[in-house]
């Protein structure tokens, strides 16, 4: 719209001066009018050609006042062609760089494609590497699991056998102990000439407790008649007889009737032993006592009942032979000193599970240390069982009970 009325404009301007123009060259044709000394008809030339002239000059002004492309076009052509060849230099060297950039970029795209691919396939093998590591976690706890399991199993199987081993040398050991006692009794005894020997003096027939305030008939019937059947089926058993009397075998010392007296008389409870009074051959009487322990405390807690001075230079058996020779001098002195018992067993006196290791703390001291025999707790008569602690000390203070 605008080049519309620009060109309109330009077209009444340029109308009205080739109008004017011919108008005064008629005018001046008319009146013969003369410039610069021209004859009329080139005066009248010369006009036409100025009118042309400003026809033109004013198109041109009056384009170069309302448009700044024919202002460009005019006056800064030759800078615009300069500026044209740099463009076109420029242009050329980017399409270059573009050429060379779409070149790289291609190679960027293969690439990106190339790397996406290995990061699918990566991405697949984490993933399955992944599942596989789960599935390796789940299989190691589970295998773990029963790993922890067989080695609990294993190591109770272990310290069973340790203890069983333990208990069978000591076993075969005590049974070494008593065959030698066996023997040397066997040796110094005398052996009459109707049989062997059967019973010696101060072996335990029965024990019992009894607790006090129980009338003389009472103790009569519930503890003495008791107590002589079961020792008369074992003298029996081992061939004691009374002539005679086929169905009985012993013969007590005791006026019965008065030892129940004094029983019935205790306040508290007490220990009554049915005993051997001397030795005993085959086929002979035996002559049998009752002995009576009122309770009382016979070991204190941490008293030491037994120990014995053992260097590190005697071997493992003798060592083992040593400590259960201690324990055979703590079952004696509790029988001495009237604790109830199973004819000569007191029960198990001290477990040896931990056996071994103290041993081996002996051989490996490289110093004769004293072993002792201390009481867990207080032991009364009346109560069993009867426990005490193997211990090792370093510092000698004692000959020892070894054997006694």
């Amino acid at each position: 719209m605008y080049g519309f009325i620009l060109i309109l404009t330009i077209a009444i301007l340029g109308g009205l001066l080739a109008l004017l123009g011919d108008r005064v060259g008629m005018r001046m044709g008319k009146k013969k009018l003369s410039l610069f000394g021209l004859r009329p008809k080139y005066t009248s030339m010369v006009i036409t050609v100025l009118t042309g002239l400003a026809i033109s000059g004013l198109t041109l002004v009056l384009m170069a006042v309302v448009s700044e492309d024919v202002r460009t076009a005019l006056f800064r052509m030759r800078q615009i062609r300069q500026e044209l060849v740099v463009l076109k230099t420029e242009y050329q060297e980017s399409m270059e760089r573009l050429g060379e950039v779409l070149a790289e970029q291609k190679k960027t795209e293969e690439l990106l494609a190339t790397t996406e691919a290995y990061y699918q396939e990566a991405a697949a093998t984490l993933e399955r590497t992944r599942k596989e590591l789960q599935e390796n976690k789940e299989e190691l706890a589970y295998n773990q699991k029963r790993l922890h399991a067989l080695e609990e199993v294993i190591q109770g199987l272990e310290e069973t056998k340790v203890g069983l081993e333990v208990e069978k040398e000591r076993l075969q050991k005590e049974v070494q102990v008593l065959a030698a006692e066996a023997s040397t009794l066997r040796d110094n005894l005398e052996i009459s000439k109707t049989g062997r020997l059967i019973f010696l003096s101060g072996d335990i027939l029965a024990a019992r407790v009894i607790e006090g305030g129980k009338t003389p008939e009472e103790v009569m019937t519930e503890v003495f008649y008791p107590m002589l059947a079961a020792g008369n089926k074992i003298a029996l058993e081992r061939g004691a007889r009374l002539r005679g009397k086929e169905e009985y075998s012993l013969k007590v010392k005791d006026d019965l009737p008065a030892l129940a007296e004094e029983i019935a008389g205790l306040e508290g409870p007490a220990v009554v032993r049915l005993v051997v009074d001397h030795n005993t051959v085959l086929f002979e009487p035996l002559y049998t006592s009752f002995q009576i322990f009122p309770e009382e405390c016979i070991f204190r807690q941490g008293e030491i009942i037994a120990e014995d001075r053992i260097g590190p230079d005697l071997e493992e058996e003798e060592i083992l032979d040593r400590i259960l020779r201690l324990l055979l001098v703590v079952r004696k002195k509790a029988l001495d000193k009237g604790m109830i018992s199973e004819g000569q067993y007191i029960g198990e006196v001290a477990s040896l599970q931990e056996t071994p290791e103290l041993i081996k703390k002996i051989r490996e001291g490289g110093q004769t240390v004293t072993v002792q025999m201390v009481a867990v707790e207080d032991v009364w008569r009346t109560r069993g069982p009867l426990k005490v602690e193997i211990k090792v000390e370093e510092n000698p203070h004692v000959a020892g009970d070894y054997g006694n």
